[in-house]
């Protein structure tokens, strides 16, 4: 004997349906009951680049959009092996609080990175020890800041300055 059930998918689609939505309203209910809000960590906004725009009334800025740079030095004179691997994450001060000024320096960001690496890269270890962070640091603020037309920027500084043998 066979048992055949015949179901009325046509009543039981819309039951399924509703079902389906009543959990999710009464899953809602219970998360906003205890407290938790879905999705509160998702997205939020980057408050460096925020401050910067509206002008947080800091009296110095920074830009630090660069990231990691990552280079490899010249070999030192009369060394047959590769030159070192330096490891530099810059960030810039500023004065100026202005939008217009953040978004040259974001239009730049690139043409910087490029000037940092070409400089180090025609340098060995040696040079750039013997030469010292801070004579580093002013030839680079020095070209950077032929190239801004709306502000200057105050110092450059190096979170991370590292070589690696």
């Amino acid at each position: 004997m066979s048992l055949k059930i015949k179901v009325d998918w046509n009543k039981l689609l819309p039951l399924l349906a509703a079902g389906v939505a009543a959990l999710i309203v009464l899953g809602t209910i219970i998360a906003l009951i205890a407290g938790k809000r879905p999705g509160i960590a998702y997205r939020k906004s980057d408050p460096r680049g925020a401050e910067q725009i509206k002008g947080a009334g800091q009296e110095q800025m920074q830009f630090k959009e660069f990231g990691t740079l990552r280079t490899r030095l010249l070999a030192n004179e009369g060394s047959k092996e590769a030159g070192s691997v330096l490891l530099v994450t810059p960030w810039l001060s500023y004065q100026n609080d202005d939008s217009a000024f953040y978004e040259e320096l974001v239009s730049k960001k690139n043409l910087f990175a490029s000037y940092m690496l070409e400089f180090f890269s025609t340098k060995s270890k040696n040079q750039l020890l013997s030469t010292g962070e801070k004579e580093v640091k002013r030839l680079l603020l020095e070209r950077m800041n032929s190239q801004l037309s709306l502000g200057k920027l105050d110092a450059i500084y190096f979170d991370d300055y590292i070589f690696l043998d």
